[in-house]
């Protein structure tokens, strides 16, 4: 953890102190969040919350706020919301080690950790990595820890602080209410209603964040952002979650499909056409919309947007499906009848990858730790499909995750037998890291500097 934690100030804060820009998290940042946080610490102590310059919910900016109040510089922020990005880094690697040693977790956390999602969280100040280390937190606990008083505690501490940076993150508590609800052989017996109680018990605080929210903004979000997310159900969220699944874990095909037998090795063929035609039954083409939200704020990079829309969204047919690689390859490659080929190409070797995976980790005796993963992610991407837009950013660090830690389940301590799996993992963390030099650490020294904030 200590080497971990080298890594990241050498790779994070130099690119801090650079103060270069041009990047979507440093124009989000300077759009969006500095805006909030400068709102907000100058209304302290009584900040109004019945809107926002952020679509998400208030604690990370009342975070930092408060610290902007009591005097810290703007590159101080910086550091220290950066930190949050670390602990994501250390809870995934920390997690890993459940299933198998130190140097494989530290591995399979490498893809995440140096993916440019992440990363280009932790230089400009965003809410991803927050959210994603508490929300990472969250499940993790749930998978890890026995039944217990004081789990149900953690639990429910660490769904309200995920809900009070990100509201759609309330799907992080799927997990936690599964592993209170079943008896596993490792637990105290417990009645069917003892098993219910527990199960809302760990949920209850995030639901009731949420709701206390909803009632402020009259909706899921503020209400500057609900014409551009709240309009309509997505249902390219499917095709995104494993498409981005699919993209990323391909690497591991070949080498895993070699470990299967043949019954197993169908069931994952089966299940790939199946997403794929699950897939091809929604549209997937390219499509993007533009927010009226930068236009009406009148926001430092506005002129990054262009001409806004005048009519963002209507119709599950006119949902934002842009913003990422994945998108672009969508846009450039052939699609039938409004669906990307690529994408439901992708899709299918998502759903075949993610079989693959719970397969080798119920052999292991760890099925229903895979399950609890998988009903996570199922719930991330019902959730995203309440949000307009289907920006890569959404899905990439879960999808990730859900491949470090399902590789992870599927090894004992002693990994060396698996070397193509461990081969495969470093191929594509060299490849989420070369992504992150051209698209953030590169800007970071080199653009010209951001304003300060």
């Amino acid at each position: 953890m200590i080497g971990i934690s080298i890594v990241f100030v050498l790779l994070v804060w130099p690119a801090i102190f650079a103060g270069g820009g041009g990047t979507s998290q440093a124009n989000d940042m300077i759009d969006y969040h500095a805006l909030e946080i400068r709102r907000l610490a100058s209304q302290l102590p009584a900040p109004d919350l019945r809107d926002s310059f952020s679509a998400t919910t208030p604690g990370f900016h009342l975070v930092l706020a408060t610290l902007a109040r009591a005097g810290l510089s703007a590159i101080a922020l910086r550091i220290f919301a950066s930190v949050a990005a670390l602990t994501a880094w250390l809870v995934v690697f920390r997690v890993g080690t459940a299933w198998v040693g130190c140097a494989a977790a530290a591995l399979f956390t490498a893809p995440l950790a140096l993916s440019p999602y992440l990363l280009g969280s932790a230089i400009w100040i965003t809410t991803d990595a927050t959210a994603f280390a508490l929300a990472a937190a969250t499940i993790g606990v749930a998978l890890v820890l026995p039944r217990s008083a004081r789990t149900i505690l953690i639990l429910g501490v660490l769904g309200a602080g995920t809900v009070l940076v990100r509201q759609i993150f309330l799907w992080a508590c799927m997990p936690a209410m599964l592993r209170m609800f079943f008896n596993r052989a490792q637990d105290a017996p417990q009645s069917l209603s003892r098993r219910v109680s527990n199960s809302l018990r760990v949920a209850l605080p995030a639901v009731a964040c949420v709701a206390a929210f909803f009632v402020i903004w009259g909706g899921s979000m503020p209400p500057r952002f609900q014409p551009f997310h709240q309009a309509t159900f997505n249902p390219a969220a499917m095709v995104m979650t494993l498409a981005v699944i699919g993209a990323w874990g391909i690497f591991l095909v070949p080498g895993m499909m070699s470990k299967l037998d043949r019954p197993a090795l169908a069931r994952c063929v089966v299940i790939g056409v199946i997403a794929m035609l699950l897939c091809a039954s929604v549209r997937s083409d390219y499509r993007k919309v533009l927010p009226l939200d930068a236009q009406r704020i009148g926001t430092p990079t506005e002129k990054t947007w262009g001409t806004p829309a005048a009519d963002v969204v209507k119709a599950v047919g006119e949902v934002g499906r842009w913003g990422g690689p994945l998108w672009d390859l969508a846009k450039s490659t052939p699609s039938v009848g409004g669906r990307s080929c690529a994408l439901v190409g992708l899709a299918g070797v998502g759903a075949c990858v993610l079989c693959a995976l719970a397969t080798r980790a119920n052999r292991r005796g760890r099925g229903w730790q895979a399950g609890m993963l998988l009903a996570a992610i199922a719930a991330m991407t019902i959730a995203q499909s309440l949000n307009a837009q289907t920006f890569q950013r959404y899905f990439d660090p879960w999808a990730l995750l859900a491949i470090a830690w399902l590789t992870a389940m599927g090894l004992g301590f002693d990994a060396r037998g698996d070397r193509w799996c461990l081969r495969a993992t470093a191929l594509l963390a060299v490849m989420q890291f070369a992504m992150t030099w051209v698209a953030v650490l590169k800007p970071a020294f080199s653009e010209t500097p951001l304003p300060l904030w």
